[in-house]
């Protein structure tokens, strides 16, 4: 902004002159007269002009109620003339000090000489807004529903942009306070965004406004504060969030802003410490990530956390497909390992595994041996397709029997055993192989089971027939343990 410091000199010595040739040319009973080194104006009965402009060449200038020409004051609070006379235009004009027409500050009149007043005005490449004093307002300017900062006494336009300032939450600023510019935010300066109409992007009528600005999503609040870290953006809960998880986005540090999303954060700050903690159910002690504490997250294309649904029916639903591999997080959106157990709203149980704690946490298909849980090792098989994709097979597999995807085994010198797997009973031998053929076997020398048409019968030393073995006969199966268990409804 081009302002002038004193009262415009130069453009002043240009008017006298032009003031002077004028006047020399006039008789000297009409027209402007110079009395005393004052000049003054008669009209044609040879009475002093008063309280009127008066031309002379392209400028004009004006005769007080005492009919002398004014200098360096304001006329009728509207036009300025400078200190040799001329109404000032197109111009800043720069009061420096207090007590006397006008407050201390920047003013502007127009093509017209004309002040500009109570509103805005753009000029070269920047915009201004005026009081009703025509004075150029200056910091943090609240019109109606609209935020605007100006800048400092020597600014006075609209910023756009981006904008670090000074800002303090419990002493929020007022109409015309200035604020320090900043390179970085902190506990007390902010971002804000302002936009080419110089308006602070801003929440109006919610508690926070998402805004795409070069192709990245952020969130302002009431006062334009660009949004940072886990923020509560949905008034209510998806279906089957019985956390609040899915009511909130996460923005990044104190000079990010923009909002994750398709991607992968380990974060130490969760949603249950933010500002919006309220939003978030406090459920399973163990399950609520504290603060400090390191934990994985995966972020949706809409900004919404991965999580667990307690609606899930399958294992496929109860995990996230993320890059082709799947995933588990719990109700409040951590990504979790090991060995995990569902039981759906029906009741039924699900087993998956999803590697160790230091592991990237992907899900474990297919067989798996040498698994340990716990210190509990064994074989397992999780199915490979399907909505089962990642659940603990109950039942055969290339002629092996497995419970919840643990490999049932006959124990050790018992050569054979009966289990009941869903219902059907298998004989299964010290390797976890199911016994098929029609024909007798043993169990520690003596004969003991008969498999004929299918079904599983006992039999003598003399191989009758003693009768079907029931549900009731068979042996218990094996115990699968899990790291954590999550029960849905």
């Amino acid at each position: 902004m081009k302002k002038y410091n004193r009262l415009l000199p130069a453009l002043g010595a240009a008017l006298l002159f032009t003031l002077g040739s004028a006047f020399s040319a006039q008789a000297a009973d009409i027209g402007w007269v110079s009395e005393d080194g004052v000049w003054r104006y008669k009209d044609s009965s040879g009475n002093y002009v008063t309280n009127a402009w008066k031309a002379s060449g392209d400028s004009l200038f004006y005769l007080g109620s005492d009919g002398k020409m004014a200098v360096s004051q304001w006329i009728d609070d509207e036009s300025y003339v400078n200190e040799n006379g001329a109404m000032v235009k197109n111009s800043w004009i720069h009061v420096t000090e207090t007590g006397g027409q006008k407050p201390a500050g920047w003013y502007y009149v127009d093509s017209k000489g004309k002040l500009e007043k109570d509103g805005w005005e753009t000029l070269g490449n920047y915009k201004y807004s005026f009081d009703s004093e025509g004075k150029m307002r200056t910091g943090w300017f609240f019109d109606g529903d609209d935020i605007y900062y100006l800048g400092g006494e020597d600014q006075g336009y609209a910023k756009t942009g981006w904008q670090c300032l000074d800002f303090d939450e419990e002493d929020k600023p007022e109409d015309g306070d200035i604020s320090e510019s900043r390179s970085s935010a902190s506990d007390s300066s902010k971002w804000f965004y302002f936009q080419s109409n110089g308006k602070a992007k801003r929440a109006k009528d919610k508690t926070y406004a998402a805004e795409t600005i070069n192709d990245k999503k952020y969130y302002f609040d009431e006062d334009g504060v660009m949004m940072t870290g886990w923020i509560a953006v949905e008034e209510e809960a998806e279906a089957g969030d019985t956390t609040g998880i899915s009511r909130f986005v996460y923005l990044g540090g104190d000079n990010d802003g923009t909002m994750a999303k398709d991607t992968w954060l380990e974060l130490t700050d969760h949603p249950a410490s933010s500002e919006d903690k309220d939003a978030i159910t406090e459920g399973d002690s163990d399950e609520m990530p504290e603060d400090g504490d390191s934990n994985w997250y995966y972020f949706e294309s809409d900004g919404t956390p991965a999580y667990l649904n307690a609606k899930a029916s399958t294992m496929s639903r109860a995990t996230a497909k993320i890059g082709g591999n799947s995933y588990f997080f719990n109700p409040y959106g951590v990504r979790q390992t090991g060995m995990i157990r569902i039981v759906n709203a029906s009741g039924e149980e699900m087993v998956g595994y999803f590697g160790t704690s230091d592991s990237d946490g992907k899900m474990v298909t297919g067989k798996k041996s040498g698994l340990s849980v716990d210190g509990d090792t064994g074989t397992y098989y999780f199915s490979d397709s399907g909505s089962d994709k990642g659940a603990g097979l109950s039942g055969t597999k290339d002629g092996y029997l497995y419970y919840q995807g643990r490999l049932v085994e006959a124990e050790d010198g018992s050569d054979f055993q009966v289990f009941e797997v869903k219902n059907k009973l298998y004989l299964v031998n010290e390797s976890g192989k199911v016994q098929t053929d029609s024909k007798n076997y043993k169990v520690d020398g003596n004969y003991m089971y008969k498999i004929s048409g299918g079904t599983i019968y006992y039999i003598d030393d003399d191989k009758n027939v003693e009768g079907k073995v029931e549900a009731s006969d068979a042996s218990t199966l094996p115990e699968v343990i899990f790291d954590k268990e999550y029960v849905l409804n």
